[in-house]
């Protein structure tokens, strides 16, 4: 729940992209052995994670905007593990399974929710940079995960309108 108080006519607006993308990583990881961490932010304890044997998915929304009533967002994965050949591994079990709603479908979101995905496609697939990263196990991946606006939302520019200036 926010600490911010909103007014009464604010019902939200699209579903946040890089979150839907957590928890759709998260519920494929969940199947692997051993369990693999799906995060926003590495935790302190990474290292250790992944030393025991976790992969680490990091997710991020990079960019792009709203188009109407979608709302196309870059959303780069980076997969880290002990070894590099793991990272590489666990990225294309997660690629495909992302790669699977190329026509859309529904994400089973961490609060029990449902958001549906317009689709998702691969901006820039798997890759290495090592000037950017020297840490040859981290393999990163971006997506544009298309998410329409929910319909059931109240019209903001009726809103705006009637508002004092």
């Amino acid at each position: 729940m926010s600490d911010i108080v909103f007014p009464d006519w604010w019902e939200g607006g699209w579903p946040d992209a890089e979150l839907v993308a957590l928890d759709l990583a998260q519920y494929y990881l969940n199947l692997l052995t051993p369990t693999g961490l799906a995060v926003t932010w590495l935790p302190d304890d990474f290292a250790d994670l992944v030393e025991a044997g976790t992969p680490v998915v990091r997710a991020y929304r990079g960019g792009m905007g709203a188009e109407g009533l979608w709302d196309p967002a870059a959303v780069q994965l980076g997969v880290i593990a002990r070894k590099r050949s793991t990272s590489w591994e666990v990225l294309e079990y997660l690629r495909q399974m992302f790669l699977s709603y190329e026509h859309g479908g529904p994400v089973r979101r961490a609060d029990g929710s449902i958001t549906y995905v317009d689709c998702i496609e691969e901006i820039v697939g798997p890759q290495q940079l090592p000037e950017l990263n020297p840490d040859d196990r981290l393999v990163p991946a971006t997506y544009r995960i298309e998410l329409r606006r929910p319909r059931n939302l109240p019209d903001y520019a009726r809103i705006r309108e009637s508002l004092p200036l």
